[in-house]
């Protein structure tokens, strides 16, 4: 039984498998807090994501919480670049 891809599975596997886009986070200063899987209150930065087109490297200015709100936004920029593609 074959499962149809979401489309954000599809310009996640297209930009990783061919080497055309990475998107990943890196530490910013801010922090924010929240709770641990234990229900313990810790602190966690908040992060900048970068995008790399083969040699072009771009910092974005955005500051994300590393939650769901972090994992939406890589989508869409996977996503937003998977349709300027093949279009």
């Amino acid at each position: 039984m074959s499962r149809e891809l979401t489309i954000e599975q599809k310009a996640m596997s297209w930009a990783l498998n061919g080497n055309h886009l990475r998107v990943y986070p890196i530490m910013a200063q801010p922090t924010y807090k929240t709770k641990n899987r234990l229900n313990k209150s810790i602190t966690v930065n908040k992060v900048k994501l970068v995008i790399e087109i083969g040699n072009s490297r771009t910092e974005g200015q955005m500051l994300y919480k590393q939650n769901r709100e972090l994992t939406e936004a890589i989508h869409k920029i996977y996503v937003h670049y998977y349709n300027k593609r093949t279009n």
